[in-house]
């Protein structure tokens, strides 16, 4: 304040002052009761209008004509923003409880400098610092502005995606299903846990948040998803062949890090008798027999060695491989392995040509095995200089390479054995690198839970064509299974007409049409997705990998009559008949992916966004 000002102010408390004293001296007289009425009429306008004040401000009504960011056609207000920081918030906290075992009173760390992220305290209150720039500068805000930024970089992208799709999309019946599920979902929480809607909107959202403000920013959040999709098929579709294999010329060191090999490891344990009359004869004897079948191993592996090319090795590796499948099982029979059976003999071959079919692996990447033979597969160096240094991997066709790790019986005093075990494994490196060639499948399936349904005598927790055909299993067999519900959805479609029996040849399967799949996998499925694009060999569970990756699959096959049983319950198949090599599908989608990434952050030049960050 000036000194001017404070020497005003001084004179007016003077006079305010000499008044007062002046007024203190007169004689009291009394009001005129018109003037009273006035004040107390004045005093009631007065709190009411606090009162309506209040009741406008805790709804957000002033807050709601505030805009926190907007482009032409579309805004955000400060409750629709105040959604979107918490929403972040929330997902930060739940991604942190997913993958810790953090519980109770949450604290997250709080970058360089910064304190850990306390659940129980206001985020304004709390500090998170960040190394920010080449330059290692620590920049130090509150936790809120952190969610703020995820937040408005979330609405620049919204905004401009909304307006982007203006004119081309626009929300369906089905979207705006999807938004009320959301909210009827809020509203059960907030019963659940006592509060009215409202209540609950501001306890986990923030001051003024009401659920219309939750609807029009999902309303915002749904068309941009919508037309993000609709841009990324977009791309997709526009991935031809001949881009895609331009794609992968250009990234060759990116794809071509796949390698062929084959090879066993073989094991041997010695364990010590637990006899307690017979146990010096007993491991002595074990003993015997351990070395035995370490010198089988040890001369076998030596020989693998010999090789000098894949069937040499191969027949090496067979020889060993039978060898070592008759001397166990000899060893378990008590008897000689020139005393095996002709039927034995033939359980040994048997075994050891699964074992041999399984000992070739196609398409091994860095990491997916054994450390140390990984190395050795693996091992590579820097040739060239400067910007045309190249990687270059030392292991050539026909190498081979041993890791055993044999260990002697040992004894301590009054001849105490313990258990030990010796490991024997040679392997050739057939060729590399070069690009993933594994198949890769298109799938379609609807799923079935076994804990959803098995041993179940109500159908009050289902709704819907679920619940109807719940209940027609229920009232014909008295309790569902996951295997009735597959089965009599598979026995409605057939009776509808809608799968076909197709002979070709000598070979008899059912088909159905791909929209009438997902039409009913939509209805009934338990997963995610009706429907698979790209599968790879290890990427799902065994039975389903064996029922979609067998050669005889024909295109719009489906799993009539049976269902296939896996870990999680029964799964009605649909083979799309789409096939490609795994590098392909991952070249495509990786084209596709960058190229939509472009799109989405030249969208934002193309659209301005005004975000006013001094609003919320």
């Amino acid at each position: 304040m000036g000194k001017g000002n404070r020497k005003r102010n001084e004179n007016a408390n003077s006079v305010f002052a000499q008044v007062a004293t002046r007024k203190s001296a007169k004689k009291k007289q009394g009001l005129p009761t018109w003037v009273g009425t006035l004040i107390v009429v004045s005093v009631l306008v007065v709190l009411v209008l606090i009162a309506t004040f209040s009741v406008l401000n805790s709804r957000g009504t002033f807050l709601r004509m505030r805009t926190a960011a907007h482009t032409e056609n579309y805004e955000v207000t400060v409750p629709m923003m105040s959604y979107m920081v918490y929403t972040e918030y929330q997902n930060y906290v739940s991604m942190y409880q997913q993958y810790t075992s953090g519980g109770g009173n949450i604290k997250i760390g709080g970058g360089e400098g910064g304190t850990a992220l306390d659940t129980n305290a206001p985020l304004r209150d709390q500090v998170y610092s960040a190394v920010t720039g080449a330059d290692g500068q620590v920049q130090t805000t509150t936790w809120f502005d952190f969610f703020a930024n995820m937040a408005e970089k979330d609405v620049r992208q919204v905004l401009a995606c909304c307006e982007a799709a203006r004119g081309t999309l626009e929300l369906d019946d089905d979207d705006k299903a999807t938004i009320q599920t959301e909210l009827d979902t809020l509203e059960t929480y907030a019963k659940t846990y006592g509060y009215t809607t409202n209540g609950y909107l501001t306890l986990m959202y923030g001051k003024g948040v009401l659920l219309k403000d939750v609807r029009a920013m999902m309303e915002l959040t749904q068309l941009a998803s919508k037309w993000s999709t609709y841009k990324s098929d977009e791309f997709l579709n526009a991935a031809t062949e001949d881009r895609v294999n331009a794609y992968y010329n250009e990234h060759k060191d990116t794809y071509d890090v796949y390698c062929n090999y084959m090879g066993y490891s073989f094991s041997t344990t010695f364990t010590p008798s637990t006899s307690t009359d017979n146990a010096q004869k007993e491991n002595e004897d074990a003993a015997k027999l351990y070395q035995d079948e370490q010198k089988l191993l040890s001369d076998g592996i030596a020989d693998l060695l010999t090789a000098t090319n894949e069937n040499e090795f191969t027949g090496k590796l067979k020889t060993l491989l039978l060898a070592h499948e008759k001397f166990t099982k000899a060893a378990s029979l008590k008897k000689a392995v020139e005393e095996l059976t002709e039927e034995e003999i033939a359980a040994c071959d048997a075994a050891a040509n699964d074992k041999l079919t399984a000992a070739t692996i196609k398409n091994a990447a860095d990491g997916d095995g054994d450390s140390k033979l990984d190395e050795w597969l693996f091992e590579s160096k820097k040739e060239g200089e400067g910007d045309d240094k190249k990687t270059v991997y030392q292991r050539k066709a026909n190498d081979v390479k041993d890791f055993n790790d044999a260990v002697n019986v040992v004894t301590e005093g009054d001849n105490k054995y313990q258990k030990v075990t010796s490991t024997y494994a040679a392997y050739m490196f057939l060729s590399g690198m070069h690009r993933n060639d594994d198949p890769v499948r298109d799938v379609g399936h609807i799923l079935f839970k076994s804990q959803t349904f098995d041993g179940k005598t109500s159908t009050d927790a289902y709704s819907g064509a679920t619940k109807e055909l719940a209940d027609k299993i229920l009232a014909r067999d008295g309790t569902i299974t996951a295997y009735a519900m597959a089965g009599e959805l598979l026995d409605q479609l057939k009776a509808e007409g809608k799968i076909t029996e197709v002979t070709e040849g000598d070979k008899t399967y059912y088909k159905i049409d791909k929209a009438v799949f997902e039409e009913y996998g939509e209805l009934f499925t338990e997963d995610s997705s009706v429907f698979y694009n790209g599968v790879y060999k290890g990427q799902m569970v065994a039975e389903f990998e064996n029922w979609l990756f067998d050669a005889a699959r024909k295109e719009g096959e489906i799993t009539y009559p049976e269902p296939i049983k896996t870990t999680y319950g029964y799964h009605i198949m649909f083979y799309t008949g789409v096939q490609s090599e795994n590098w392909f599908s991952t070249a495509k989608n990786e084209l596709a992916s960058e190229e939509h990434t472009a799109y989405l952050e030249s969208v934002q030049e193309t659209y301005a966004v005004t975000v006013e960050s001094g609003n919320f």
